[in-house]
């Protein structure tokens, strides 16, 4: 046998019977604070209950946005749409992208004007 096989053997052996794998412990040391911080407050968001606000006819909701999107104002829209145990979805907020002609586009997402609750602008939300 070579040094090289011995020293293959070794570390075979080390390996095999006595290296122990400290798992998580290992790894709670990479966890930087700002991501710790924001794993946080993403469970925060994602566990909040929309508040209901007042609902709106859909002719006065599209008031709003139209004259939110000339003024460029941002807006808070809420949709009648519910989560799994039954609470609305976040709220959208931003500034209006563009119209079609069955919904309306905030900061790129898509709502349809049939699950339209409300909307307010944003200096008027609370």
């Amino acid at each position: 046998m070579t040094d090289n096989d011995d020293f293959t053997t070794i570390i075979n052996r080390y390996f095999q019977n006595d290296y122990r794998e400290r798992g998580k412990i290992k790894w709670n040391g990479y966890f930087l604070s700002d991501h710790t911080s924001s794993l946080t407050k993403e469970g925060i968001q994602r566990n909040a209950i929309t508040k209901k606000l007042p609902a709106i006819s859909l002719n006065d909701a599209q008031d709003i946005l139209r004259h939110a999107s000339a003024n460029y104002h941002a807006v808070t829209v809420q949709q009648n749409i519910k989560d799994n145990e039954g609470n609305l979805i976040p709220n959208v907020t931003g500034l209006i992208n563009g119209f079609s002609e069955l919904g309306v586009y905030i900061d790129h997402q898509f709502i349809a004007f049939e699950d339209i609750r409300t909307v307010v602008r944003k200096n008027e939300s609370n």
